[in-house]
C-alpha cells in the first residue's frame, strides 16, 4: 500500500499512514467508529525532503491489519515536530471540521499592502497565542523567529483572523464577529493603536477549543525569519460554489 506523510498542527505530531488526505482528515476527525468528533489541520509532507525519519520503525509499524485494512497511523514525533520539518518537505495544506469533512489549500504567493490595519493572528504552533498586531504576517514572522531576542520561536504556524472595521477603528461595531469577550477584544486594539512604538498585544494566551473557520481572513501562514509559505482561504463565494459540503460542515457545530 502507499505511504502518506503527515505534519499534524493539533496536537503537533508526525505521522505515517496508508490513508489519503481526504481519508485521512475523516479518520482523525471521527475515528472508524464515528463515535468521536474534532477539528484537526494538518500538512502532507515529502519524506524525500525530511532527515533523518525512522524508516526502519515506519516500515515495521506501517503494514495492514491481517483483514488488509489499511494502517490508518504510525506516530514518529510528537515533540517539536514543525521546527524538525523543513519548509521544502512541506505539501498541501488540509483543514478538516469536526464531522470529517475536509479541505485541500494550495500554497501560493502572498500579495504584501502597507496599510495602517490592525492584524489578528492566531498561532497554533509552538504556542496557541492570539495576538493583535501592526505587523504585516511576513514582519510578524520575522519579528518572531528572530532569535537573538530572548523571546523567539524557531517556527511559527498561524493563521490571519477577520477584524473587519476594527482593523481600522477600534472602536467600530463587531456586527457578526463571534469571538469570546468583544469588549476585551476592543480594549486590546485601543491600547495597541495608542502605544507608540509597540507592534503587538496578546488577546487571548491560548486558544479556546476549535478554529472557528468563518473568522479567517487571508489564510495560513508557516516561516521562519525571512522565509514563509502562505496558504490562501478560499473567499466565501469559492466556498458557497466549489466546497459547499465543507462549508456547510464548517458553519455547523456537530457536537
Amino acid at each position: 500500500m502507499k505511504k502518506f506523510y503527515y505534519l499534524v498542527l493539533t496536537p503537533e505530531s508526525l505521522i505515517a499512514s496508508h490513508l489519503d488526505p481526504f481519508d485521512f482528515g475523516n479518520y482523525l476527525s471521527v475515528g472508524t467508529q464515528k463515535r468521536t468528533r474534532g477539528q484537526n489541520i494538518f500538512f502532507e509532507i515529502d519524506p524525500d525532503k525530511m532527515k533523518n525519519l525512522p524508516h526502519e520503525y515506519i516500515d515495521k509499524q506501517l503494514i495492514p491489519y491481517p483483514n488488509g485494512e489499511p494502517k490508518r497511523s504510525v506516530f514518529f514525533s510528537i515533540y517539536r515536530a514543525l521546527e524538525s520539518t523543513p519548509l521544502s518537505a512541506l505539501k498541501n495544506l488540509y483543514l478538516s471540521t469536526d464531522d470529517g469533512k475536509v479541505l485541500e489549500l494550495v500554497s501560493s504567493d502572498y500579495e504584501e499592502i502597507e496599510s495602517d490595519e490592525i492584524h489578528l493572528y492566531q498561532q497554533f504552533n509552538p504556542i496557541t497565542t492570539r495576538v493583535a498586531s501592526k505587523l504585516l504576517p511576513h514582519e510578524f514572522i520575522a519579528f518572531l523567529t528572530d532569535t537573538k531576542k530572548p523571546v523567539s520561536t524557531p517556527k511559527i504556524f498561524f493563521a490571519e483572523l477577520l477584524l473587519n472595521e476594527l482593523a481600522i477603528d477600534p472602536y467600530a461595531s463587531l456586527n457578526n464577529l463571534p469571538y469570546p469577550n468583544p469588549d476585551h477584544l476592543r480594549d486590546c486594539l485601543v491600547k495597541l493603536n495608542e502605544t507608540k512604538g509597540r507592534l503587538t498585544k496578546t488577546v487571548l494566551r491560548f486558544m479556546p477549543g476549535d478554529l472557528n473557520y468563518r473568522t479567517l481572513k487571508t489564510g495560513f501562514f508557516v516561516g521562519k525569519k525571512e522565509r514563509y509559505l502562505f496558504y490562501p482561504f478560499p473567499s466565501v463565494k469559492d466556498l458557497e460554489s466549489k466546497h459547499y459540503s465543507w462549508w456547510r460542515s464548517a458553519l455547523t457545530r456537530h457536537f
